[in-house]
Protein backbone atom coordinates (compact mmCIF):
# COMPACT_ATOMS: atom_id res chain seq x y z
CA UNK A 1 0.00 0.00 0.00
CA UNK A 2 1.05 3.08 -0.99
CA UNK A 3 1.58 6.65 1.43
CA UNK A 4 -0.28 9.46 0.35
CA UNK A 5 2.51 12.35 -1.33
CA UNK A 6 3.00 15.54 0.72
CA UNK A 7 1.07 17.60 -2.19
CA UNK A 8 -1.76 15.28 -1.97
CA UNK A 9 -2.13 16.54 1.73
CA UNK A 10 -1.81 20.31 0.85
CA UNK A 11 -4.35 19.86 -2.41
CA UNK A 12 -7.08 18.61 0.71
CA UNK A 13 -5.92 21.62 3.09
CA UNK A 14 -5.98 23.80 0.70
CA UNK A 15 -9.18 22.61 -0.74
CA UNK A 16 -10.93 22.42 3.29
CA UNK A 17 -9.87 26.11 3.56
CA UNK A 18 -11.55 27.37 0.57
CA UNK A 19 -14.54 25.71 1.07
CA UNK A 20 -14.35 26.66 5.02
CA UNK A 21 -14.13 30.55 3.85
CA UNK A 22 -17.02 30.27 0.79
CA UNK A 23 -19.31 29.28 3.54
CA UNK A 24 -18.26 31.44 6.08
CA UNK A 25 -19.14 34.53 3.95
CA UNK A 26 -22.44 32.94 3.45
CA UNK A 27 -23.51 32.98 6.98
CA UNK A 28 -23.36 36.72 7.33
CA UNK A 29 -25.29 37.77 3.77
CA UNK A 30 -25.17 41.86 2.89
CA UNK A 31 -28.88 43.16 3.14
CA UNK A 32 -30.44 46.71 1.94
CA UNK A 33 -32.82 48.60 4.11
CA UNK A 34 -32.98 52.20 5.34
CA UNK A 35 -30.89 53.96 7.70
CA UNK A 36 -31.67 57.18 10.02
CA UNK A 37 -29.99 58.31 13.02
CA UNK A 38 -30.45 59.38 16.55
CA UNK A 39 -29.08 61.58 19.02
CA UNK A 40 -27.54 61.35 22.37
CA UNK A 41 -28.01 61.11 25.12
CA UNK A 42 -27.54 57.51 23.88
CA UNK A 43 -28.12 56.10 27.65
CA UNK A 44 -30.42 54.17 28.71
CA UNK A 45 -30.26 51.33 26.10
CA UNK A 46 -32.43 48.40 25.51
CA UNK A 47 -29.17 46.08 25.58
CA UNK A 48 -26.50 47.98 28.12
CA UNK A 49 -29.00 50.08 30.41
CA UNK A 50 -26.58 53.30 31.56
CA UNK A 51 -23.75 51.25 30.69
CA UNK A 52 -21.78 53.61 27.80
CA UNK A 53 -20.92 52.04 24.50
CA UNK A 54 -19.26 54.66 22.92
CA UNK A 55 -20.64 56.28 19.89
CA UNK A 56 -20.03 54.19 16.73
CA UNK A 57 -23.59 52.09 18.02
CA UNK A 58 -27.05 51.71 16.62
CA UNK A 59 -30.37 50.76 17.38
CA UNK A 60 -31.99 47.81 15.72
CA UNK A 61 -35.68 47.51 14.16
CA UNK A 62 -37.16 44.26 14.56
CA UNK A 63 -35.91 43.27 10.90
CA UNK A 64 -32.97 43.35 12.99
CA UNK A 65 -33.26 43.12 16.91
CA UNK A 66 -34.26 39.30 17.00
CA UNK A 67 -35.95 39.78 20.91
CA UNK A 68 -32.48 41.04 21.63
CA UNK A 69 -30.22 38.60 20.67
CA UNK A 70 -28.69 41.32 17.91
CA UNK A 71 -27.91 42.83 21.06
CA UNK A 72 -23.63 43.01 21.06
CA UNK A 73 -23.44 42.54 17.30
CA UNK A 74 -21.46 44.41 14.87
CA UNK A 75 -22.85 45.55 11.47
CA UNK A 76 -21.08 47.25 9.00
CA UNK A 77 -23.53 50.07 7.11
CA UNK A 78 -22.83 51.18 3.62
CA UNK A 79 -24.33 54.04 2.07
CA UNK A 80 -25.99 53.38 -0.73
CA UNK A 81 -28.41 56.79 -2.22
CA UNK A 82 -30.53 59.13 -0.78
CA UNK A 83 -34.31 59.00 -0.23
CA UNK A 84 -35.76 61.69 -1.51
CA UNK A 85 -34.95 64.96 -4.02
CA UNK A 86 -33.48 67.07 -0.88
CA UNK A 87 -30.68 65.49 -0.80
CA UNK A 88 -29.71 63.69 -3.63
CA UNK A 89 -26.22 62.56 -3.62
CA UNK A 90 -25.68 62.59 0.67
CA UNK A 91 -23.24 59.42 0.79
CA UNK A 92 -19.61 59.69 1.40
CA UNK A 93 -17.20 57.36 0.69
CA UNK A 94 -16.56 54.23 2.87
CA UNK A 95 -18.65 52.71 5.85
CA UNK A 96 -18.62 52.14 9.48
CA UNK A 97 -19.01 49.67 11.66
CA UNK A 98 -21.43 49.90 14.27
CA UNK A 99 -22.39 47.65 17.48
CA UNK A 100 -25.89 47.14 18.38
CA UNK A 101 -26.97 48.47 21.37
CA UNK A 102 -30.73 49.28 21.21
CA UNK A 103 -33.95 48.42 19.87
CA UNK A 104 -35.66 51.03 17.24
CA UNK A 105 -39.41 49.62 18.17
CA UNK A 106 -42.30 49.77 15.47
CA UNK A 107 -43.89 52.78 15.69
CA UNK A 108 -40.93 55.19 16.45
CA UNK A 109 -38.23 53.34 14.10
CA UNK A 110 -38.02 55.14 10.41
CA UNK A 111 -35.76 52.61 9.11
CA UNK A 112 -34.14 49.25 9.78
CA UNK A 113 -31.13 50.92 11.50
CA UNK A 114 -31.41 53.72 13.30
CA UNK A 115 -27.44 54.66 13.88
CA UNK A 116 -26.28 57.65 16.33
CA UNK A 117 -25.45 61.20 15.09
CA UNK A 118 -21.48 60.30 14.63
CA UNK A 119 -21.85 57.00 13.16
CA UNK A 120 -24.70 58.39 10.48
CA UNK A 121 -22.16 61.80 9.58
CA UNK A 122 -19.38 59.24 9.04
CA UNK A 123 -21.23 57.58 5.82
CA UNK A 124 -23.59 60.72 5.18
CA UNK A 125 -24.51 64.38 5.19
CA UNK A 126 -26.68 64.06 8.49
CA UNK A 127 -28.92 66.65 6.69
CA UNK A 128 -30.48 63.80 4.32
CA UNK A 129 -31.76 62.28 7.45
CA UNK A 130 -32.65 59.08 5.83
CA UNK A 131 -30.60 57.09 3.58
CA UNK A 132 -30.56 54.07 1.51
CA UNK A 133 -28.16 51.55 2.91
CA UNK A 134 -26.52 47.99 2.60
CA UNK A 135 -25.61 46.45 5.81
CA UNK A 136 -24.40 42.79 6.99
CA UNK A 137 -23.09 41.31 10.54
CA UNK A 138 -19.13 41.52 10.65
Amino acid sequence: MALPRFHDFIFVAIATLWLNLSFSSLVYAQETGIATFYTPPYQPSSCYGFEDQGVMIAAASDAIYNNGAACGQMYQVTCLSGTNLGTPMPCLDGSVVVKIVDHCPPGSCRGTIDLSQEAFASIADPASGVINVSFQQV
